[in-house]
């Protein structure tokens, strides 16, 4: 699940995909960003230890669930750049099959790719291992005094390199009717659009 403010929306359909944010950067391409600024700044100079290696900057992220820690964030007016609320943001998602079928290079994460302790592998196997699926279905994923890496397993990512293509897509949800509605007149028969209130706080 990939999140970013419905206003980018128009954007990412001119150009047919989502775009990593160092394609964002050198392209100067003007976006409504919704991220900490000093999370994507630090992204971008964090190294990804497999192949296709680079930064993580250079990939598009993806989450293993909704509801993650930034959207808390967001909801709770706790990013100063962004201050339209959780209403506006949408998800695309997709799958790991999807992303294989269309041969699209990733990576996957243990957990949150900001941090320096998280690992990165390119093995699907290992990746399945990983991720902590339980955790994923829970709402809340606090810190606790017998578990304080709760957070950042939370966090656990795909990233796909450099773009993310429409064409595998496979949805995208929005938290009300009236969000869903400006999503279906900009993708038409495009792309599902579904409203899941659950997927945000």
């Amino acid at each position: 699940m990939h999140f970013t403010p419905v206003d980018n929306l128009r954007g990412v359909l001119q150009r047919g995909c989502l775009v990593a944010d160092s394609v964002v950067q050198s392209l100067s391409i003007g976006i409504r960003e919704c991220g900490d600024v000093s999370i994507k700044q630090r992204r971008r100079s964090m190294p990804v230890s497999v192949s296709p290696y680079g930064y993580v900057g250079d990939y598009v992220p993806f989450y293993f669930a909704p509801r993650s820690p930034m959207i808390y964030k967001i909801s709770r007016g706790s990013v100063p750049t962004y201050t339209q609320g959780q209403e506006l943001l949408i998800y695309f998602y997709s799958s790991l099959r999807v992303v294989d079928q269309a041969d699209l290079p990733w990576v996957g994460s243990d957990g949150n790719c900001a941090t320096s302790i998280t690992e990165h592998t390119n093995d699907r196997a290992e990746l399945e291992q990983w991720v902590d699926w339980d955790l994923m279905t829970e709402r809340y994923w606090s810190d606790t005094q017998e578990d304080g890496d709760r957070m950042r397993r939370r966090m656990a990512e795909l990233l796909v390199y450099n773009s993310f293509p429409l064409s595998s897509v496979l949805g995208i949800v929005v938290q009300n009717q009236a969000v869903a509605e400006t999503v279906r007149q900009q993708v038409g028969s495009t792309l599902q659009v579904a409203v899941k209130p659950g997927w945000y706080y």
